[in-house]
């Protein structure tokens, strides 16, 4: 009895200090937007590594930006933004297929939209052939759920 206890005793406190260890990501506050390169959707086996590569952009600005605490804890069709922070020394590995161009910036607004009672952002989307989180990031809407009525949208 004596040993079992021990035993869960010392595997707590080598748990513990393994994850005492481990390399943290800053938890300050997400970066600003005006620094976002764009937003990609995370494919399966996709990592924090490959999409910093894909992107030559730090893994742990990613991280740090879209408040991830463990740089493994992605999942497939999670939506991240990609933040405007160079990562000069990436080593050599899997690079991810990239969603967006970093080099030529979406053109300005072909069209403007007033929100109409009803209106969904998905609905609005459809309609202008356009996808719904580069919609949501022109405009700078966080909860692609909550639009209001009379609100004008940029078009991209």
């Amino acid at each position: 009895m004596k040993t079992t206890i021990r035993i869960r005793v010392t595997l707590l406190v080598l748990a513990l200090s393994v994850f005492a260890t481990l390399p943290q990501v800053a938890s300050a506050s997400p970066l600003s937007v005006d620094g976002i390169l764009g937003y990609h959707s995370v494919r399966p086996g996709e990592t924090l590594f490959c999409l910093g590569r894909a992107y030559k952009v730090s893994p742990w600005a990613i991280a740090s930006q879209n408040g991830i605490g463990w740089m493994n804890a992605i999942y497939a069709g999670q939506v991240l933004a990609i933040p405007n922070v160079a990562w000069a020394n990436a080593p050599a590995g899997p690079t991810c297929v990239r969603q967006f161009d970093t080099q030529n910036p979406p053109p300005v607004c072909r069209a403007t939209y007033t929100i109409a009672f009803g209106d969904t952002l998905i609905g609005i989307a459809r309609r202008f052939g356009v996808d719904v989180f580069t919609l949501a990031a022109k405009n700078n809407v966080y909860n692609l759920n909550l639009i209001f009525a009379g609100h004008s949208l940029c078009i991209p």
